[in-house]
């Protein structure tokens, strides 16, 4: 077709009339949905009117910056796709025509937080397990973070056939032969070696790890005489109150890899080992890359803006979450606090 057909404009400074390509229109729609939600506001230069889909994804990551600000430790990636085959990942599902798909995902570090917590344990008794416990509780609907419950949890599944230690993995791979079982005990990840990284309370379950009152939380944040202590209090306890539920996980099959952090207890510990073998053996086969996906009828604005409302307690809770993450993993814990 060589004639031009015409559009609806963004606004006044876009053109009327585009030349059509393959899948044109529906980036058009994509871009009028994105403005009637007013994730595209204010005036868009005509340039950019010619590059609907970009200019959508623009405004979007545009939005996103706005209420994430100044992260120091996190790094929460949003982008958009169209019906098709996903450029996102292999293992996304295909999408319906008409139809688009917001997926965020992250880039991941390590940060060593165990020096923290244990001189948070030594201001309070169990101040610091239960700061991890709040950080367990809330990260997987925020930005998913790898913890020592999780390196525990991962070790049995992926290297102990889930078994609470290497025993059986042993016998499966050496069988009776002393000299094999002590040359792969010593360099395989054992149970022994992840219980003398980790305090026994930073591994246990968190649902039956002991931790502290919400009320004791709060007199901490207000009453404690450092205010390092303070801050690491307010923040945890904030995050402990948001209203959080499970929407918007991937909808994926294959192991979930999509971490946003991998909190060690010290540098480059045994968990670093883990999270690496674990992700670099998922990618092999069916896998999860990323932490969370909505998917919206391009003519139907009024379920991007729900969307967009249900996602301000999240991004609040990305924010305190990267706020302790970073408090915990810099400066000098080692000197006392009272």
């Amino acid at each position: 077709m060589n004639s031009m057909f015409r559009i609806p404009a963004l606004c006044d400074s876009i053109p009327a009339e585009l030349l059509p390509a393959t899948g044109y229109d529906h980036a058009v729609s994509l871009a009028r949905c994105l403005l009637d939600a007013r994730v595209i506001q204010g005036d868009v230069h005509p340039r950019r009117a010619r590059e609907p889909l970009v200019t959508s994804q623009t405004f979007l990551q545009q939005w996103v910056r706005d209420r994430l600000p100044g992260l120091e430790c996190l790094v929460p990636c949003f982008r958009l796709v169209l019906e098709g085959a996903s450029d996102a990942s292999t293992s996304m599902r295909t999408r319906q025509a008409g139809e688009a798909t917001v997926v965020w995902f992250t880039e991941c570090s390590a940060f060593a937080i165990g020096e923290a917590l244990e001189r948070l344990e030594g201001v309070h008794p169990l101040l610091g397990a239960t700061i991890l416990s709040v950080i367990d509780k809330t990260n997987m609907s925020l930005i998913p973070t790898f913890t020592p419950w999780d390196t525990l949890g991962t070790a049995q599944e992926y290297y102990w056939y889930g078994e609470r230690d290497e025993s059986v993995a042993l016998d499966e791979q050496c069988g009776d032969d002393p000299g094999m079982r002590a040359t792969l005990r010593q360099e395989m990840v054992t149970r022994e070696k992840i219980d003398a990284a980790f305090p026994e309370w930073a591994t246990q379950w968190p649902g039956t790890r002991k931790r502290l009152t919400r009320r004791m939380m709060q007199r901490i944040a207000a009453e404690a005489r450092s205010a390092r202590v303070r801050r690491v209090a307010a923040d945890a306890l904030a995050l402990d109150r948001l209203d959080l539920d499970d929407a918007f996980r991937p909808n994926a099959d294959g192991w979930f890899i999509g971490y946003g952090a991998v909190l060690t207890w010290r540098p480059g510990d045994i968990g670093v080992r883990v999270f690496d073998d674990f992700a670099n053996d998922a990618v092999q086969g069916d896998y999860c890359d990323w932490m969370g996906e909505f998917s919206f009828d391009i003519g139907e604005p009024q379920a991007l803006s729900k969307w967009m409302q249900a996602m301000e307690v999240r991004f609040e809770g990305m924010r305190r979450l990267d706020a302790l993450i970073h408090e915990l993993s810099t400066g000098d814990w080692r000197r006392g606090f009272r």
